[in-house]
């Protein structure tokens, strides 16, 4: 190894080591960055699909960007509007459940000593609920500062993406190999990954889009008429796109509020039919599924990098989950061995 490549490899390992630090100063919004660096990205896509129809950077990027404002300021607000009627609907909800538990417990005449703790027990998980959404709602300013992060840094990677790109391709022209084989190799298996996730993620939202309106027709069929089922399926798709029990948000004050009117059939065929099918079936067959047949990948990884990602990282495992688990397999499967002779 020449002198040039040893200097090469010391600015390399320099660069990663401040990267790490910066990555620790950051560490507070990282949810918030590594879902703009996600965004900005499948941006480019849409950049491509509008600007083929209207044939304008400017007026392409212009109405990218304002969808994306327009986007999350709307989800902002309907959050923040309608917090307290979810709150209260969610406290009903968890009061359904406590009594119809209780009234069961009474039914099989089961020991006081178990009725006692049965009832301190689901207190204490309501008052958990309750209390959890109340933080969730105190946090709004951080969560503001979040939004402003992410909003302006997905902007402003979109923006400057050429830019971006470019200064990249001059920095990895002076990387020595094997190093820049290897950096090539893996941002391309993490482009595929992250399409192969972006495409499954939409997929997965229309479907359970589609499968709610049909089961919410159902259900009305069997019991009376649901109001408003294609707004539900839309918000069921949306929340589809976030960690696991986001559709709960949707779906279980809709069950409190006809466990309330006295519609207890009801009430449950909706509760059981978003536990079961909009959740659990989702997560375990549909989802893996799809990301399967899409990155032809194999589903326990689907599987674990979607339904762990989230668990363990927060909001940026939606994204990190599945690209760590399926970037780290295809790393040992392609580099293990070393080197050709």
């Amino acid at each position: 190894m020449d002198k040039a490549d040893r200097d090469r490899r010391a600015r390399i390992f320099v660069t990663i080591l401040m990267m790490l630090l910066s990555a620790v100063v950051l560490y507070p919004f990282l949810d918030a960055i590594v879902l703009a660096v996600f965004v900005s990205y499948m941006l480019r896509f849409a950049h491509k699909h509008v600007n083929g129809y209207i044939d304008s950077e400017v007026l392409s990027s212009t109405l990218i960007m304002g969808g994306v404002v327009v986007g999350v300021t709307a989800v902002m607000y309907i959050f923040v509007n309608n917090f307290f009627v979810i709150l209260e609907q969610v406290n009903t909800f968890t009061g359904s459940i406590r009594e119809g538990v209780i009234s069961i417990v009474d039914f099989l005449q089961l020991s006081e000593q178990f009725q006692d703790n049965l009832r301190s027990f689901l207190g204490r998980a309501s008052d958990m609920l309750t209390n959890y959404l109340l933080d969730t709602f105190s946090s709004i300013p951080s969560l503001l500062i979040d939004v402003a992060i992410f909003l302006v840094t997905a902007l402003y990677l979109y923006k400057d993406r050429a830019s971006i790109e470019n200064r990249f391709n001059d920095i990895m022209k002076n990387v020595p190999q094997p190093e820049k084989g290897i950096i090539f190799s893996v941002l391309g298996s993490i482009d595929d990954i992250l399409k192969g996730v972006f495409v499954t993620q939409f997929v997965v939202a229309a479907a359970l889009g589609l499968i709610t309106a049909v089961g919410f027709w159902v259900i009305g069929q069997l019991t009376s008429p649901i109001p408003l089922i294609p707004l539900w399926a839309i918000l069921v798709a949306i929340a589809a796109l976030l960690p696991l029990v986001a559709a709960f948000m949707f779906y279980g004050p809709m069950s409190a509020y006809y466990f309330m009117t006295g519609a207890p059939l009801k009430a449950t065929m909706i509760l059981l039919f978003g536990l079961v099918v909009i959740n659990l079936m989702s997560e375990i067959v549909l989802r893996p599924y799809v990301g399967s047949k899409r990155m032809d990948e194999h589903p326990l990884v689907i599987f674990l990098g979607f339904l762990a990602g989230p668990i363990t990282l927060g909001i940026k495992g939606i994204v990190l989950g599945p690209l760590l688990l399926m970037l780290t397999k295809q790393f040992i499967l392609s580099y293990t061995h070393g080197p050709s002779e």
